[in-house]
């Protein structure tokens, strides 16, 4: 395992056990003090987590640890905008979501895109599809647009 993979699992492991959710996380640098540990490899540990949706980073104010099922807060404009439309048959069922478009419009980069439609599919608004008409991908659950219609 390489120097900052290992760094990243540090970090992971102290965060999920010294941190209730939704506590506020110390600065990196107070981070990289209390694990002794680089502070750019604590900072790619931290962009990890953030990544995964279990903190919140940037959000103005410290680093939040984020609780289980809640959504990022970056990424609460992209939800509500696929859930509406969906509801108004932009999206069909059984289309596949526009992933590249929608990281462009809302200002998200990739591994954001796929946090939110992660969370999106944990909650059954989307479906993840290895095998996809369109390839693997987030994909209009048929059952939920008949539901919402």
């Amino acid at each position: 395992m390489r120097i900052l993979d290992r760094a990243c699992v540090i970090v992971h492991r102290h965060i999920t056990t010294a941190y209730p959710p939704g506590a506020s996380l110390p600065s990196t640098k107070q981070l990289a003090l209390a694990l002794a540990l680089p502070q750019k490899h604590v900072h790619q540990g931290l962009l990890r987590l953030d990544s995964l949706g279990e903190i919140a980073l940037h959000t103005g104010s410290l680093p939040v640890r984020l609780r289980t099922r809640e959504p990022h807060p970056r990424d609460r404009a992209l939800h509500g905008a696929v859930r509406d439309r969906i509801r108004a048959n932009h999206y069909q069922p059984g289309q596949a979501l526009p992933t590249g478009l929608l990281g462009e419009e809302f200002g998200l980069l990739p591994h954001h895109v796929q946090r939110a439609l992660r969370f999106l599919t944990s909650e059954g608004t989307l479906r993840f599809d290895e095998r996809g008409a369109h390839g693997p991908g987030h994909y209009v659950p048929v059952a939920l647009a008949e539901a919402v219609s």
